[in-house]
């Protein structure tokens, strides 16, 4: 996925056909969640490599994964020195490989890493979806398409959308379908921006991320099988988990200057504390989608489309003036926002930026985002929306 408040990855939206009929999904264990859920702490960091001026394996310019291997060693995956790295559990530098090109085991621009197996990596390019793959030495064995293993053909890697949500993880098929079965279990969030983002763990289970900070932070809600919550996380905004274990999470932490590090921390346990679910996960305040016939739903849908496209016309616009992208709707002077049309930068720097874009009753979300840090295996200056519970998702 990966200052670190670039949150892992998030998108967008498109158009239900029916009523998201309450009746249909009552009893569900989300819609009964208990008054107070467990809180986690987290403490010290267990592990932390990177340093401001420092030998280049420990000096990264922009990590993107951060992922704890089966042998207990952490591989890290630095687009910005396009370079893959393996650390020991205690942070000791073991082997570094990667360049840019064309070649065999070389990358146009290198982005997450995924395991393969006890002994292998599979390392993804950023537009083209393509994973290679590598063993632990990072000799080069094969590259392999995405869509081999997600059996998808718009979002080809681990960031997807699923109605309502921006999810990041679960790469094959089966994965994905365990992940949107748990999904679909769970109430619309109904509140402005109207998406959340969500972290597929190790064993399965989902972290959902509010999209708000308070005092620095924001809060993540752990969700089992069944869709019911069963802990609440506060992370630093500072922090992009980009990987949750059963006992830990990894990822990075910007510190001055935009520095990356590596850390981990283990969960804690606050036994004095406790929260309540978030509201929308209560099914409080929830709004059911559009039940108008599909040409009147169609048009709904173009209308936000063309009103995407104008956005993205306002951000080039925006660029030409001051020479970076921005975050603040408020300040693309060419574009004014739709009525009821809620939209999100979730990225907006001099190498790109990335959207989600929500309408209030229609049970899907689409995204748009171009030039560098997209979301992986995305199509830069595409729109794609998530499938809703009555088809599959589309792009244009």
């Amino acid at each position: 996925m990966p200052a670190c408040d670039r949150s892992i990855a998030r998108a967008a939206f498109l158009v239900a056909l029916g009523l998201l009929a309450a009746c249909g999904r009552g009893g569900d264990p989300a819609r009964s969640a208990g008054t107070e859920l467990q809180a986690l702490v987290l403490g010290q960091p267990t592990l932390e490599i990177g340093t401001i001026d420092g030998p280049e394996p420990f000096a990264f310019a922009a990590l993107e994964t951060v992922l704890r291997l089966p042998n207990g060693r952490v591989a890290v995956s630095d687009a910005g020195a396009t370079a893959i790295a393996i650390f020991e559990a205690s942070g000791e530098h073991v082997v570094s490989w990667g360049r840019s090109g064309d070649g065999p085991g070389e990358f146009n621009n290198l982005s997450r890493l995924y395991p393969l197996g006890q002994d292998s990596l599979m390392a993804a390019e950023r537009f083209s979806g393509r994973l290679a793959v590598f063993d632990l030495d990072g000799q080069f064995s094969r590259v392999v398409p995405g869509e081999e293993f997600s059996s998808d053909s718009i979002f080809v890697l681990d960031s997807w959308l699923h109605r309502r949500f921006w999810v990041d993880g679960a790469l094959t098929a089966e994965a994905r379908r365990d992940t949107r079965t748990v999904l679909d279990r769970l109430p619309l969030p109904d509140e402005a921006p109207g998406y959340r983002s969500v972290s597929v763990g190790d064993d399965g289970t989902l972290w959902i991320m509010e999209p708000d900070q308070v005092d620095g932070a924001h809060l993540w809600t752990r969700v089992d099988s069944n869709g019911a919550p069963t802990a609440v996380l506060s992370i630093p905004a500072r922090f992009t988990p980009t990987h949750f274990r059963a006992d830990e999470v990894l990822g990075v932490w910007t510190g001055e200057a935009d520095v990356h590090f590596v850390r981990a921390y283990s969960f804690g346990r606050d036994a004095a504390a406790s929260r309540s679910p978030e509201a929308w996960l209560k099914d409080q305040g929830t709004t059911p989608v559009l039940a108008e016939s599909v040409p009147q739903i169609d048009q709904v849908v173009t209308a936000i489309q063309n009103s995407i496209r104008q956005m993205a016309s306002a951000q080039e616009i925006h660029y030409a003036t001051h020479m970076t992208y921005t975050d603040d709707i408020d300040s693309l002077d060419a574009f004014e926002t739709p009525s009821e049309l809620w939209i999100d930068f979730i990225k907006g720097d001099a190498r790109g930026w990335a959207g989600v874009f929500v309408h209030p009753r229609l049970d899907r979300v689409c995204g748009l985002a171009y030039g560098y840090g997209i979301p992986a295996g995305w199509t830069p200056g595409a729109i794609v929306c998530a499938p809703g519970t009555d088809g599959p998702q589309t792009s244009n």
